[in-house]
């Protein structure tokens, strides 16, 4: 069961508050961390940059760039001229209203396939009991891919993402809670933080359906 947590001068590019990850790498941060600060400790404090593709003849390449990492100049993909880049910062300052009014904390955020996937973790305050006495978490995920044909996808979930596994199995699971956003078009916080309000309610919706069923 591989990780693929990208690791950097044998560092795992990953950052996690509580329990000790499976995988036993990352580096713990404390609860009340802001989100900037968790980015800069999960080591994805970069950004990314279409540059133009040339033919060893020096020939421009038509309607393809490459996507150029910041940190170390890596391409991390090919992608087309109409493809909007969505920086790191902009999935950590998705969570800045969030956490600053108590509403979540920053809990896991990481980089995976070497740069190709970028995600962040955010618990809520809104755990719940199921079950006469199992205690379900609420996390916020959003999941950046720097890759293309790939979706940004932002989402409600009770798995604790700290791998490629767990994320696989968050984005695989159906939720109404879910919002993805597509390359094709430029990213606009305010727009998905409005949908996502539509979301957290489907979400409640679904809080008290589970805890109707676990009472029985």
């Amino acid at each position: 069961m591989a990780h693929e947590l990208e690791m950097i001068n044998g560092k795992a590019q990953m950052a996690y508050v509580g329990e000790l990850p499976w995988h036993g790498l990352g580096t713990k941060v404390e609860a009340d961390i802001t989100p900037d600060q968790f980015q800069k400790v999960a080591g994805l404090d970069w950004t990314v940059e279409k540059q133009d593709m040339f033919t060893v003849n020096g020939i421009k390449v038509p309607n393809k760039q490459a996507l150029v990492r910041s940190s170390d100049n890596k391409v991390l993909d090919t992608v087309g001229s109409g493809w909007n880049p969505v920086q790191n910062s902009d999935a950590f300052d998705f969570f800045q209203e969030y956490v600053m009014a108590g509403d979540m904390e920053m809990h896991t955020a990481g980089s995976l396939k070497d740069g190709q996937l970028v995600w962040a973790l955010a618990k809520t305050n809104e755990s719940f009991e199921l079950f006469k006495g199992d205690v379900t978490e609420n996390y916020f995920l959003f999941t950046n891919p720097h890759q293309f044909g790939k979706a940004i996808n932002i989402r409600m979930t009770p798995i604790r993402v700290v791998c490629n596994n767990t994320l696989t199995l968050s984005l695989s699971a159906k939720s109404d809670s879910m919002i993805t956003v597509n390359h094709r078009k430029e990213f606009d916080v305010e727009e998905v933080k409005e949908q996502m309000g539509i979301a957290r309610e489907k979400m409640e919706q679904y809080k008290s359906m589970a805890e109707f069923l676990g009472s029985k």
